[in-house]
């Protein structure tokens, strides 16, 4: 009784505590639970070689909850059949064999009649868990058991003649219901019966024969049962599972409920949107909220019925809204609605990772420029590195980071090469350097036309982004290093890749960066990042990958 109080506290405890994290349970109900399962004992009897196969059990609960607690009575009916594990075969007395034992039993009976309170918590409307607490007395009959190899008893167990065992139950049970008023039930219990004794029979005695054994031969020790303390006391217990069938019956009169479900999805590929924040407005001021489940659906329940403006957000991107009428609600029944995403933009997912690793960049801001419409937009990556944006369908934009003295690569993005009507989302990479001193890094859109020094328009994004990165760090020096490509002489690539180091730091001088705080280099040839070194067979693409200009921080 110990064990099931224990089980019985620290569940109670835990359906207090669902309680307070949820609003969602009936009112008053009355309820009638009809059952059947296995049963799989246990008896402490004290009987060698005998022991008990499990079988089935059928039960009834009549049960009523005031909200999430309530009181029950059960009544459950259990049969379980001994079975002989003494052997039967190869028995020998005074070396003498004597014939097999035959086995005979009737069945054990158990009927147990228990009351106690119940702890419930409310799932949903139509699923619910509960758990039973019952004490109670049980009636256990029978179980008489009897080997015989005639005319020798080998194993005898009087069985039981108990009327009122004091006993107790614990007990899980699921219900779903199908319909209003009709469900399915289904759990497991643990029945406990106190004092049994063994019935009192004139001139008999509980026991068995001993036997020694000897290479599969069994050799009786004497002619009679060793007899055992036949009204010992002791425990009976079981467990079991059901399944079975539930009618509640309310006991007041509900008042009528209206029910909204939003589907969030792309409308152009269907795709369905889990993790939506769905608001519903009234007269401009938000009346209900909720997030899209694993299937995109989001359910308010037991709402008012109204006018409503139903707004969605996903990864802070609005979606397009939709609208409810009062008169689109019925009563007891759930209104359906749709909000979706435009389907003339795209999704960018963005991951910030350090360059070269898998390590996530956090707080970083993240710059969207429109190359189209020239427009310019800043957010702020999650503790994931991660970021979103809508991108029109037929948009380019240029993004990259802004974080301390981290210096962030340029990424572009085009969806015109995408298809909306199977592609919602754009996955995006940015990475970014710690800018340490006298560590180089290439300025990765900077490239030069053949023989030429001038700064291309291609090349204006990235050098503004280094001038960003100066005016956000106003003590960091900065080194510009330009280098050719192997073709010519290592003389005119020296002087062309200064030229082309000048003209940088004159660009980034011309749009406000000291030029105190720049220092030009040109390397010429001598630093190629491919082995297309003079005499060399290469492509002009190939060429074009020297032709680089890098920043270093220059060391204090």
């Amino acid at each position: 009784m110990i064990r099931i109080a224990t089980l019985g506290l620290i569940f109670f405890c835990q359906i207090i505590s669902a309680q307070f994290r949820s609003s969602l349970y009936d009112s008053n109900q009355l309820s009638v639970s009809l059952r059947g399962g296995i049963d799989f004992p246990s008896y402490d009897n004290q009987t060698k070689y005998i022991d008990y196969k499990p079988n089935f059990n059928l039960g009834t609960s009549i049960d009523f909850y005031f909200n999430w607690i309530g009181l029950g009575i059960d009544l459950d009916y259990l049969k379980n059949n001994p079975k002989s594990t003494y052997p039967v075969s190869n028995l020998y007395q005074n070396s003498v064999r004597i014939p097999d034992g035959i086995f005979s039993s009737n069945a054990i009976k158990r009927i147990f009649v228990g009351a106690g309170p119940n702890f419930r918590w409310v799932l949903d409307d139509d699923l619910s868990v509960a758990f039973k607490l019952r004490g109670g007395i049980a009636s256990i009959q029978d179980g008489e058991t009897a080997l015989k190899s005639s005319p020798i008893m080998l194993n005898y167990h009087q069985g039981y003649d108990a009327k009122s065992i004091l006993s107790g139950k614990a007990q899980v049970e699921f219900n779903w219901f199908f319909s209003e008023y009709v469900g399915i039930n289904a759990g497991a219990y643990y029945i406990q019966h106190f004092g049994a004794a063994d019935r009192a029979q004139n001139n008999t005695v509980t026991g068995f024969v001993p036997f020694v054994e000897n290479n599969g031969q069994y050799n009786l020790s004497n002619n009679g049962l060793t007899s055992r303390n036949s009204s010992l006391n002791h425990e009976i217990h079981s467990a079991g599972v059901f399944a079975g069938i539930t009618f509640r019956i309310p006991t007041e009169k509900k008042a009528p409920q209206y029910n909204l479900n939003v589907i969030a999805k792309d409308k152009e590929t269907g795709i369905i949107l889990p993790d939506t924040f769905v608001e519903l407005y009234r007269d401009g001021k938000r009346a209900y909220f909720a997030r899209t489940n694993a299937q995109g659906v989001a359910f308010f329940k037991n709402i008012k019925p109204d006018n409503y403006e139903i707004r969605g957000n996903l990864y802070n991107i609005d979606l397009a809204a939709n609208k409810t009428s009062k008169n689109e609600f019925v009563k007891n029944s759930v209104l359906k609605k749709e909000i979706s995403t435009d389907s003339e933009t795209f999704l960018v997912k963005g991951q910030v990772n350090i360059c070269n690793s898998k390590n996530p960049l956090r707080d970083v801001t993240i710059v969207i420029k429109n190359n189209v419409e020239s427009t310019l937009k800043d957010l702020k990556t999650d503790l994931n590195g991660k970021f979103y944006f809508k991108a029109d369908k037929n948009g380019v934009y240029t993004i990259y980071g802004k974080k301390g003295n981290y210096f962030s690569q340029t990424e572009v993005v085009t969806a015109k090469n995408a298809d909306r009507s199977n592609t919602l989302f754009l996955n995006l990479q940015v990475c970014m350097e710690e800018t340490t001193c006298g560590k180089a890094i290439n300025l990765k859109n900077i490239h030069y036309d053949l023989d030429k020094f001038d700064i291309r328009e291609d090349a204006k994004a990235e050098l503004n982004k280094l001038i960003q990165f100066m005016k956000d760090n106003p003590n960091v020096k900065v080194e510009l290093a330009s280098h050719t490509d192997s073709r010519a002489s290592d003389e005119y690539n020296k002087t062309l890749s200064q030229n082309r180091a000048n003209a940088a730091v004159d660009y980034m001088v011309a749009n406000g960066i000291s030029k105190e705080r720049l220092k030009a280099i040109g390397y010429g040839e001598t630093r190629l990042l491919n082995a297309c070194s003079n005499g060399s067979d290469c492509t002009e693409e190939q060429h074009q990958i020297n032709r680089r200009t890098e920043m270093k921080v220059i060391c204090p």
